[in-house]
């Protein structure tokens, strides 16, 4: 008897083991680089445009994360973590986001270096443990009477990085004093400050300065008549949940009428109901009436002749806050338990008066001295909409740090303190750590350090320089008792230098610290568990945009190095028609030995295993073809250099009527079989051979190609597209992808400068510095291919060149030179110029950016491109990027170093031309010219990319 397991049969995608893993880091890291330039004292402020055009300038994070509408399943964890921490403490939602991210990629690190997820979490909450003990123990400082300064301090550091931080100590003062006069003692004896008892009202008009506070619960509405009283004192009120107006009959309640004198009766009665409702409520003694629904003019005649304020269309919101400060019950219905009418005088709350006032142009009405717990308005006055929203979220935060900063009696110091108190601290528990779980905690250690190398890059300070110091003086606290007072030292982002925190006035709760590590941990472990993802497809056959919408934002980049020339062999598949003759035309150039062995190499399938697990560029490819599909349906295409033939088969199920796919290398031959295997081959026709040599009876609606190499022009096949659009592309047609630009800027990279260098002045305490200048030549000779992060540019970049694949020749692919001019943005050393590339995939009538990129300005920036909110139009073409900033692919960047470190200083510019030229004996390898000047000295550097 044999028993056969079979795999279920799964209606969509499913990705498992690392693949998954990798592409949740991805999404979580593009997330993360969103909010991270909006950290520190100086973060910048996203504007965010949604799909009907309201604009929202902020730099919270979970305000930007709630608003991109993140459909990436595990990004949505950190939109939710940071408003679970938005929830707890009010502020921080940032700084959450940050360091789960980091621990999250961090983590994806071990488990490449074969480290089981099991022991990486299990040594991720020992971190998060002795992280949270050691900050109660060691780093809080108890503050058992609270005056106003370390409120206010805490209030400002909330600020800085908010719109109004400039005005950071008139606004602390302000939410101190808001805070401190909800305070309140519940049921149980413990002091509260429910800082929903503060409303907060915004008004057009004079400077930020001239907000102010209100002793009393505001309603942003004014009185229902104008024969009402302006005040009333004492104030007995009536919160009501239902409609004073004329009653009505209810729908599907019918009335026969005989006499249509009766009718006139039928009339008065609802209008008598009214009345006996309002006699009611002010016999109970209310002369303050309240009501989330509408008051008629009838009702109202009662209210003005009675000298009650009547006020209606009250947000429930407000209505709960004032029911709940001045004791009254939010009365839904009259109706008691025998069915009878009645309102009990004990739902009326008490207040010592209600009282009309003018705000700017708009009337409010203000409930003073409330019954049970105290109740203040914030009046927040400023130019715009946009401003006065920002000023809110900022003025919210505030007064949650307050609040927390009361409730919980210790604070810590700010500026990255913190953080690099617990690295140094994880970093000595590893070591004394035996088993696997050492190498996620020193893993934790180094992610913790997230947070200040952020706040000192977006102050434009030297984050290496910054935190090196920081953790020496954090580890001199931690080890010398006369020391201690060291555990406060943090970044001064104004001038650059390191500050006992504690001192200066920058702290925030200790809770806020707590809870952000504590959150991040769960979530970090959470997108960690994950192994399996499984994506259903709907059954109509549509599938979810969701996936593609959310792989449109992370952005990946494409790459295919491949040739399309071949030794002029010409091996045609069996299913292709019969050709028709061709006018006479110029013959192919010829195929050099070079080209030959360019051919081989790249037959190898190795290499081609390794750019279709590059996901992050296959799956924007596949999304760029159904974008387009309604261009591709029914239509011819061309796959220029097809490799495997997986773009041929991502065009053929996209719906093209036939897919010509070349290839002058051997995987020709297995791409065949790929089609026949997929039961295409009446569809996709491989042809082996250059395209200059191959022929194809028809034209072609569309090409399509991963033509792009490493730095753009290296080893591209963007000569083979020319080729194919001018012998075979329709008028008008398509060519995907449609535009690329190459950008270039200076970097600084001691690490790998010390790894390559400063190696050799001590070996085994030997000095072998002679080795050092030939240690120079042998790893800066030539151009290297590596990642490097955001961090290490200098500036922002400038493009190299722009290629309109429509309109661009052969001709300008043999030299292009541009000249550049850099401001640096910080006081670094530099040690080389960093090249990378972005493609954008658009219709040729359609786009729009040709212009303003040949002029010098990308249209997407490679920096900025994470804060772009998903597109409504889904046309709108996609961008694949290899910038530091973007998601990695294989391509990762391309970099030439000096031989030597120029020094430069914060805004020093940097200047000259770079030439990149194809070589003479051949024209796969690629020339590098650089000449440079800074600070008045020249410089030359030569480069083959070979």
């Amino acid at each position: 008897m044999s028993i056969s397991a079979q795999n279920p049969d799964i209606s969509g995608e499913r990705q498992s083991g690392q693949d998954v893993r990798t592409q949740n880091v991805m999404a979580c890291q593009a997330v993360s680089n969103i909010v991270k330039t909006s950290l520190g004292p100086v973060g910048l402020d996203k504007m965010l445009v949604d799909d009907i055009g309201d604009v929202t300038i902020t730099n919270d994070g979970a305000t930007i994360l709630r608003m991109l509408e993140v459909e990436h399943p595990a990004a949505k964890v950190l939109v939710e973590l940071a408003e679970l921490q938005d929830r707890e403490v009010g502020d921080g939602t940032t700084s959450v986001v940050i360091v789960a991210a980091e621990l999250l990629k961090r983590a994806n690190d071990l488990v490449r270096n074969k480290i089981h997820p099991t022991s990486i979490i299990s040594g991720y909450r020992l971190a998060m443990r002795e992280a949270c003990k050691y900050i109660e123990e060691k780093l809080v400082t108890k503050v058992e009477k609270l005056g106003k300064a370390p409120l206010i301090n805490c209030a400002k550091t909330s600020m800085s990085s908010k719109l109004i931080s400039g005005d950071s100590d008139f606004f602390a003062n302000l939410a101190v004093d808001a805070v401190l006069s909800v305070k309140m003692t519940n049921q149980r004896g413990e002091i509260k400050y429910p800082i929903k008892g503060i409303n907060i009202l915004k008004a057009h008009g004079q400077s930020a300065k001239d907000s102010y506070l209100l002793n009393g619960y505001a309603l942003n509405t004014g009185r229902a008549a104008q024969g009402m009283p302006l005040r009333v004192s004492p104030a007995k009120i009536a919160c009501l949940d239902f409609n004073l107006q004329k009653t009505k009959m209810q729908l599907g309640v019918q009335v026969v009428v005989n006499d249509p004198r009766e009718l006139e009766k039928i009339r008065q009665r609802e209008a008598d109901m009214t009345k006996e409702r309002i006699e009611k409520l002010l016999k109970a003694g209310a002369n303050v009436i309240l009501t989330t629904k509408g008051i008629d003019d009838m009702a109202l005649k009662y209210f003005v002749e009675a000298g009650a304020i009547a006020v209606r269309r009250v947000r429930k919101e407000d209505m709960r806050h004032v029911a709940k400060a001045t004791g009254a019950t939010l009365v839904t219905t009259f109706a008691d338990m025998e069915g009878e009418e009645t309102f009990d005088p004990a739902h009326l709350g008490s207040a010592d008066e209600v009282v009309e006032e003018r705000i700017a142009d708009d009337d409010v009405v203000l409930i003073k001295g409330t019954k049970t717990s105290s109740a203040v308005s914030v009046i927040l006055r400023g130019a715009n909409d946009y401003m006065l929203d920002e000023m809110e979220r900022a003025l919210h935060d505030s007064l949650c740090i307050v609040k927390r900063t009361l409730e919980s009696n210790t604070v810590v110091a700010g500026g990255g303190a913190v953080e690099s108190a617990l690295s140094v601290y994880l970093e000595h528990l590893a070591t004394t750590l035996g088993s696997r779980e050492q190498l996620a905690i020193a893993e934790f250690a180094d992610a913790l350090l997230i947070i200040p190398k952020v706040l000192a890059v977006n102050a434009a300070k030297d984050a290496t320089e910054l935190v090196a110091k920081l953790r020496a003086y954090h580890h001199t606290a931690q080890t010398k008792a006369d020391k201690k007072h060291y555990s406060s030292m943090g970044l001064d982002l104004v001038n650059g230098t390191i500050r006992n925190n504690l001192e200066a006035g920058v702290i925030e709760p200790a809770m806020s610290k707590v809870k952000i590590i504590q959150f991040a941990t769960e979530a970090a472990i959470t997108i960690l568990r994950i192994d399996d993802m499984i994506k259903l497809v709907k059954e109509d056959g549509q599938g979810d945009d969701s996936l593609g919408r959310a792989k449109r934002r992370s952005r990946g980049g494409a790459r295919d190095p491949r040739g399309g020339l071949t030794n002029g062999e010409l091996r045609v598949s069996d299913q292709i028609s019969e050709q028709k003759p061709r006018e006479t035309q110029e013959s192919p150039p010829p195929c050099t030995d070079f080209d030959v062995a360019y051919f081989h190499s790249y037959a190898h399938v190795g290499i081609h295993e390794e750019m279709i697990k590059d996901r992050a560029r296959t799956e924007t490819y596949r999304e760029a073809i159904m974008q387009h599909q309604s261009l591709i349906q029914g239509k011819v295409v061309v796959d220029v250099g097809c490799g495997t033939g997986i773009l041929s088969i991502f065009c053929a199920q996209a719906g093209a009527k036939r897919v010509y796919a070349v290839d002058a290398s051997d995987i020709a031959v297995q791409a065949n079989e790929v089609v026949k295997a997929n039961g295409l081959s009446d569809k996709v026709i491989v042809l082996h051979g250059r395209v200059e040599d191959v022929e194809i009876g028809e034209e072609v609606d569309v090409i399509i190609s991963e033509w792009m190499g490493y730095m753009l022009l290296y080893e591209s096949m963007l000569g083979s597209v020319i080729t194919a659009r001018d012998r075979w592309l329709k008028p008008g047609g398509l060519i995907l992808p449609s535009h690329a630009s190459l950008y270039m800027a200076p970097i600084s990279h001691p690490d790998r400068y010390s790894h390559s260098i400063d190696f050799w002045r001590n070996v085994y305490g030997i000095d072998m510095s002679a080795m050092m200048q030939l240690a120079k030549q042998c790893a800066f000779e030539e151009p290297s291919v590596e990642s490097i992060s955001g961090e290490t540019v200098l500036t922002w970049p400038e493009v190299v060149k722009h290629i309109d694949c429509q309109t661009i020749k052969i001709q300008e692919l043999d030299s292009v030179t541009a000249r550049y001019k850099f401001k640096s943005m910080m006081r670094a050393p530099m040690h080389g110029f960093a090249f990378w590339f972005d493609v954008e995939f658009s219709e040729p009538a359609k786009n729009t950016n040709a212009t303003s990129v040949a002029n010098g300005s990308s249209s997407i920036s490679p920096f900025t491109e994470g804060n772009q909110k998903k597109r409504s139009n889904p046309n709108d073409a996609l961008v694949l990027s290899t910038s530091p900033e973007a998601p990695p692919t294989h391509w990762q960047q391309t970099i030439v170093y000096f031989y030597d470190p120029i020094d430069v200083e914060q805004d020093q510019v940097i200047e000259g031309s770079v030439t990149l030229s194809q070589s003479k004996e051949n024209r796969r390898f690629m020339n590098i010219h650089l000449e440079y000047t800074s600070a008045g000295r020249s410089f030359v550097k030569e480069s083959v990319m070979r």
